[in-house]
């Protein structure tokens, strides 16, 4: 995560162009270092010689200081170095002409000019240029202001980071607002007109879909009162189931409303196949018929899950099953992890992922219901981390949920809470 960081790679990237920097300052210093001492070395070697060499040729020493001033040398009284020259390399008593001594102390060169009569000590007034060197410790204090720049614009990201972050897990009530005029901040910036504009439309979805809800309970109640005063058995029966089916689904959906709204909290605990499958028989009405369609042959394996939207899922993959098969039976089995629900009949027409669509049907003649079952089996197992298969084999439709088994043969008594 580190090394993939943009931080890390910038950090990285800087470290290399600073060492190789500093490895060409280095280079380039010792290089100019010896290039002047050995151009001074050279230079005052050649003062020595021709000062000499003028001597030789009987000149005057005014002719000699003459050369010097030409070259930047001029008089200076420095006692201990005067006094040293004079001492080193002493004049023989039989000559008579100028002699020059020439010493560097401290990168300063002193040429003495010396007779028996008097001792003359000069000082070179040339310097070193240092502006190279200062360009060098310039372009290094560029390099690292550089550097801080490109981080100090880059630090938002970190923030930016962090909030998409809190968004992710739900938390609306963040802001990305900043004062930066580059690109980061319009980014930043732009991100948190994005978020204002999401918490909006949620908030206006989420009042529209309870709006809508409440809405569609009130007429739904009154149906079924009215349903309930209908003498034709027949009438009143059918009336009755259209109208809980009606409320079933709407219940259905408010809970589907709270997963994509990321308002459900996930209550999952371990409980048997048998006592899901008798919850599942009260929501189907199956209990009150004498038929029971449903066989269950795994009823002490243990699941964990959210028993309300689990049940949700088996409730709609029964009816499913029961509507749809060619004989009305299904059968609830496990196999290891797994949990089977089959029936008989023929295959599924379309892709399987098209089922899972909302408001689809496949128009065949058996086709009947909202088209919402599929959809709303495929919202509640995803939010519990369960996906949903579908095999075909001896003319029997297998659905499988994947990985909701956590015990096989549970001994734990029947109706027993865990």
């Amino acid at each position: 995560m580190i090394k993939s960081s943009i931080f890390f790679k910038i950090t990285i990237l800087f470290l290399f162009a600073l060492f190789s920097f500093f490895a060409f300052s280095f280079y380039f210093v010792k290089s100019q270092v010896d290039r002047e001492e050995r151009i001074s070395q050279i230079k005052y070697n050649q003062f020595t010689t021709t000062i000499n060499q003028i001597m030789a040729n009987n000149g005057s020493i005014e002719l000699i200081e003459r050369y010097l001033k030409d070259l930047g040398f001029e008089v200076t009284s420095e006692p201990d170095i005067k006094k040293a020259l004079l001492n080193y390399n002493k004049l023989p008593t039989n000559f008579n002409g100028v002699f020059a001594k020439t010493i560097k102390l401290n990168n300063e060169v002193f040429i003495l000019l010396e007779t028996h009569s008097q001792a003359i000590l000069y000082k070179d007034t040339f310097k070193v240029s240092y502006h190279s060197y200062y360009l060098i410790a310039f372009a290094g204090m560029l390099l690292i202001f550089l550097f801080i720049l490109v981080i100090k614009s880059l630090l938002p990201l970190k923030s930016l980071r962090r909030q998409i972050r809190y968004f992710s897990n739900g938390k609306l009530n963040i802001n990305c607002k900043t004062e930066q005029q580059d690109e980061i901040g319009e980014l930043a910036n732009e991100f948190d007109n994005a978020i204002k504009k999401i918490v909006a439309l949620n908030e206006s979805r989420t009042l529209f879909l309870r709006s809508i809800m409440h809405e569609l309970k009130t007429p739904i109640t009154k149906g079924r009162i009215i349903a309930e005063m209908v003498e034709n058995p027949l009438q009143k029966e059918r009336l009755t189931s259209a109208f809980g089916r009606l409320n079933t689904l709407i219940n259905q959906f408010a809970k589907i409303e709270q997963l994509s709204s990321k308002s459900y909290n996930l209550n999952k605990r371990e409980f048997l196949v048998d006592e899901l499958i008798e919850h599942t028989k009260k929501m189907l009405l199956i209990d009150k018929i004498s038929i029971d369609p449903i066989v269950l042959l795994s009823p002490n394996d243990l699941i964990k899950a959210d028993f309300d939207l689990f049940a949700m899922s088996v409730k709609n993959l029964l009816d499913n099953a029961i509507k749809y098969g060619s004989d009305g039976k299904v059968t609830v089995s496990t196999d290891k992890y797994n949990l089977i629900i089959a029936n008989k009949g023929e295959p599924l027409k379309m892709d399987f992922k098209e089922y899972f669509k909302p408001y689809f049907k496949d128009f065949s003649k058996n086709s009947h219901g909202f088209g919402l079952g599929m959809y709303i089996i495929k919202n509640t197992l995803d939010a519990q981390g369960f996906n949903l298969s579908y095999e075909y084999k001896d003319d029997t439709n297998y659905f499988i949920i994947n990985g909701c088994i956590v015990e096989n043969y549970c001994v734990i008594p029947k109706n027993t809470k865990i």
